[in-house]
Parts: C-alpha cells; sequence; structure tokens
C-alpha cells in the first residue's frame, strides 16, 4: 500500500464508521473490482440530504485537520455537478449527487467489498459500465472494456 492508498480507505472507513450513505465510483471502484489501474482521487456519490451531508463533514474531520471541511454545502451539491474537496494530502475528493440528467445517487446498484477489514459501499461492475460508456476519456474507455470482460467471465 501507498500513502495515498492509506489515506483514501482512512476515508472509507470513516464513511462507514460515521454511517454516511455514499456509493464509491471512479477509478478506485475499477480497482476495487480487480482490475489494475492508477487513481489520484476519491469519487463519491452522497444521498443529497443534509444529515447525510452533516455526516459527510464529521467522518472528512476525523480523517483531516481541514477548516475547509465546514464550506461543503448542499446547495453546492445542487449547483454545481460535482463538488471538489481539495484534502491537505494532496488529492482531492469528488462528491457528487448526479451526473447530468443520466444518474443520481438513488439510480445507483452496489454492493459492499471488503478491504483491509473496511466495508465499502462500491459501484456494482454494471453501473460502473453504465456511468463509463460513451465518455471521452481514453481511461474511461479502456475501463469499459475490462469491466465488460470481468463481467463476462462472471457469467
Amino acid at each position: 500500500m501507498n500513502m495515498k492508498t492509506d489515506s483514501f480507505l482512512a476515508v472509507l472507513k470513516a464513511l462507514h464508521e460515521h454511517d454516511v450513505e455514499y456509493i464509491l465510483v471512479g477509478g478506485l471502484a475499477v480497482i476495487l473490482h480487480g482490475i489494475p489501474r492508477v487513481t489520484e482521487d476519491l469519487d463519491i456519490f452522497v444521498k443529497k440530504d443534509p444529515a447525510n451531508l452533516e455526516k459527510l463533514k464529521k467522518a472528512l474531520r476525523t480523517v483531516f485537520n481541514d477548516d475547509s471541511i465546514d464550506d461543503l454545502n448542499e446547495s453546492d451539491l445542487v449547483n454545481y455537478p460535482v463538488v471538489r474537496y481539495g484534502t491537505p494530502e494532496d488529492y482531492y475528493i469528488d462528491i457528487m449527487d448526479r451526473i447530468g440528467e443520466a444518474f443520481t445517487y438513488a439510480d445507483l446498484s452496489h454492493e459492499t467489498i471488503t478491504s483491509e477489514g473496511i466495508p465499502i459501499k462500491v459501484a456494482t461492475i454494471e453501473t460502473l459500465i453504465s456511468m463509463k460508456r460513451g465518455t471521452i476519456r481514453d481511461k474511461d474507455k479502456a475501463d469499459v472494456i475490462l469491466l465488460t470482460e470481468k463481467l463476462s467471465k462472471r457469467k
């Protein structure tokens, strides 16, 4: 494990311990499904709800000593597709409750994958494929190919 991975896991552990309603998407979700890949950030969908946002902020405060966590607010989740929190450990946590009209928190199917003893709510392979299909980034196109292969081996 590297330091960034350790920090990612510390955040995910805090989300679990504070009962945050979230689903991990993006590169780390792909990795947790067994696809070797590099990621530089954490991408999470959260249920847009004032109580859940407070739980999210409390969870982040247990990992980071950073007053800017208090700047996270529900109106940003309403007004912006991604709220980007820059951690003191030099990476971003992208917080979303929707991707345009295509996906909302409620639309995502997830499963729990345990890593280093931490139960992590991860978007299913099918959900990740749906989210990444049709995007223009090369890494997303590669993810779709590898996730589709992984899914076909399951059946």
